[in-house]
């Protein structure tokens, strides 16, 4: 498996499941909600489960609500994240489970942070942002 190397902000998923998520407002708000997909959750135990987050070196810990209709996080603790990793609309975040299944009585994700910027060495390229006008890179 390829770990990221260093401060590595970026690397390859390992092959594990993964989903992503697009921050919005709701994701953000004072619920602070994150809904985890039915392709992963289908994966994971129907209890509520400690489970670990790692992004950037360090680690939160938060509730899996598996017992729950709607599978998610616990809204306060992954409050903290998004809160902590100054999360913004249009970013977006990968959660691949590096540990835990449906029997499991804690899980685990490694997480990037893909962050809503348009990188620089592209913007003298930038003509545009749509079909009709596209952005060529060379």
């Amino acid at each position: 498996m390829l770990e990221p190397q260093g401060d590595a902000e970026f690397w390859p998923l390992s092959g594990k499941p993964f989903f992503y998520v697009v921050i919005s407002r709701a994701h953000l708000a004072k619920r602070f909600q994150l809904l985890i997909p039915h392709k992963l959750s289908e994966k994971l135990p129907a209890a509520r489960v400690p489970t670990t987050i790692i992004c950037h070196g360090k680690t939160w810990d938060l509730d899996y609500m598996g017992d729950q209709v709607t599978k998610r996080f616990q809204n306060q603790s992954w409050g903290g994240f998004a809160t902590d990793n100054k999360l913004g609309t249009g970013d977006a975040c990968v959660f691949e489970l590096m540990e835990g299944g449906s029997s499991s009585s804690r899980i685990k994700f490694r997480v990037q942070i893909l962050r809503n910027k348009f990188p620089a060495e592209l913007m003298e390229n930038a003509e545009g942002y749509n079909m009709n006008n596209p952005i060529n890179i060379d």
